[in-house]
């Protein structure tokens, strides 16, 4: 085989398995603070929505309410 030919294959061999360590280096797992803060903001969001869903619902009864007594 070629010296030549046989450098290139080393090169490429060695160069590919660099690259597969780099990856392996990237894909740690994330720190749990960040789920946790994450988590956190979800629950908040999800409060939020409870209240806007409950005066939503307020405001249409209130509505219904003031439509009822006009047509009567």
């Amino acid at each position: 085989m070629n010296p030549i030919l046989k450098l290139t294959l080393i090169l490429l061999l060695f160069t590919s398995m660099a690259g597969c360590e780099e990856k392996d280096q990237q894909a740690k797992t994330p720190d749990p603070v960040v789920f946790k803060t994450q988590l956190e903001v979800l629950e908040k969001a999800k409060q939020v929505e409870h209240v806007l869903q409950d005066e939503a619902a307020q405001q249409r009864k209130a509505i219904d309410e003031s439509t009822d007594s006009q047509k009567q």
